[in-house]
């Protein structure tokens, strides 16, 4: 799959990617640039209308991807896997001795995913998602707390 970073202006179709995987519009635009600068966005597919996307923000001693989504009827094709491997093997090439991902306690499937890519549980970031304006629920399951997990390069 062909990954490539993207440095033009988010457009509607980036924004629902976005948006799908982390609602709090806030949030996301806090991390994104042109408010963070230094953030950085990696696609799959079109540049209009991507398929899958993620953003990358450094951190102490390395980078975090932030958000990571793929369109719903594109899911479970490797797309998040590429982007994540991608995303390993460019922080590597940036010197970084570590990358993170964090997800919902309630993301079954995504914790699962990013174990099988090598990323080892870090903790847990307890009432994180207490600050969103609106509650989310995934699984069933109202969304309280983040799992970090933390891959050392």
């Amino acid at each position: 799959m062909n990954v490539s970073e993207y440095h033009g202006a988010l457009r509607r179709a980036h924004w629902e990617l976005l948006l799908d995987a982390d609602p709090w519009f806030e949030a996301v635009l806090a991390y994104t640039p042109p408010q963070l600068p230094e953030a950085r966005l990696f696609t799959i597919g079109n540049e209009k209308k991507p398929y899958a996307m993620c953003v990358v923000i450094p951190i102490e001693g390395g980078f975090e991807i932030k958000n990571i989504a793929t369109q719903i009827i594109m899911r479970r094709q490797g797309m998040a896997s590429a982007l994540i491997n991608h995303v390993v093997d460019w922080a590597r090439g940036q010197g970084a001795e570590m990358v993170e991902i964090g997800t919902a306690t309630t993301g079954h499937q995504q914790i699962r995913l990013y174990q099988k890519l090598g990323f080892k549980k870090d903790g847990i970031l307890r009432g994180y998602f207490a600050q969103y304006p609106e509650p989310i629920i995934e699984n069933g399951q109202l969304v309280r707390d983040m799992v970090m997990l933390r891959m050392k390069l």
